[in-house]
């Protein structure tokens, strides 16, 4: 880790602003360029708007040589950098974590909401979009990552959120079962070992389709409605991990 952020440091680009952030990600996956390739689609940069002196931006890179031909890992670069002169602050490299086959990953983006998780310490997201291949058996999840930045060092404090899940079947005309799952994510009122309990609100609806006559009708119904906090344990929020996705953060 310490060579690859001493090759990322190397990385200065001279920008009085980074609005276009292409340039600093083509900058930025120099130093991988030996054994992978970046993902120009899903990688993905924006000024941090809690502090617009640093910006935010995560590399998605692709093995050259693909073991399997229906499968790629992904290795994810997360970084920190000045927004004015794109200067690497800290970085967190985490290699193979994500495999797409029929599931995919269709979309990256950084999420700035206020995660302030102590009076000193906020932290930013990074959203990973998921999609099946299946058109009759529909697949979409979106996972959240949480890292905070203290001291030139990012530290992965929420791993694997599922926040968002759509699921189910139908006949590709109209008749199906859907369950679709939205979480929404607060700050707790209390703080467990200096972090702020995290509040996540999960809200279940199974959808159902069927032909009526000429028309497709739709029923909806709630089957689940929960509230759970979440306790920092000193390194991170425990986060129970599905086996549905294949995320090695």
């Amino acid at each position: 880790m310490n060579r690859v952020s001493g090759l990322l440091a190397l990385c200065l680009v001279s920008f009085s602003s980074l609005a276009d952030c292409q340039p600093l990600l083509a900058e930025l996956a120099k130093p991988f360029a030996v054994k992978t390739t970046m993902n120009t689609e899903l990688s993905t940069c924006k000024v941090w708007p809690y502090a617009p002196d640093k910006t935010i931006a995560v590399l998605m890179l692709e093995p050259r040589e693909e073991a399997q031909p229906d499968f790629t890992d992904y290795d994810v670069v997360v970084l920190v950098v000045d927004s004015q002169t794109g200067k690497v602050l800290a970085s967190k490299y985490h290699p193979k974590a994500i495999m797409d086959d029929a599931i995919y990953t269709s979309s990256v983006t950084i999420d700035t909401a206020r995660y302030q998780l102590s009076p000193t310490l906020r932290a930013f997201g990074v959203r990973f979009d998921h999609r099946g291949s299946s058109s009759v058996n529909p697949i979409s999840i979106e996972r959240l990552n949480l890292y905070t930045l203290q001291e030139q060092q990012l530290t992965l404090v929420l791993n694997n959120l599922t926040m968002n899940e759509y699921g189910g079947e139908w006949d590709g005309q109209c008749a199906g079962d859907f369950v679709v799952t939205n979480r929404a994510l607060a700050l707790g009122k209390r703080a467990h070992n200096g972090f702020q309990d995290l509040q996540i609100q999960t809200l279940a609806t199974h959808k159902e389709s069927s032909k009526k006559g000429p028309d497709c009708v739709e029923r909806n119904q709630i089957v689940a409605k929960t509230r759970i906090e979440l306790k920092f344990d000193g390194k991170a929020y425990p986060v129970e991990q599905d086996k549905l996705l294949d995320h090695r953060f």
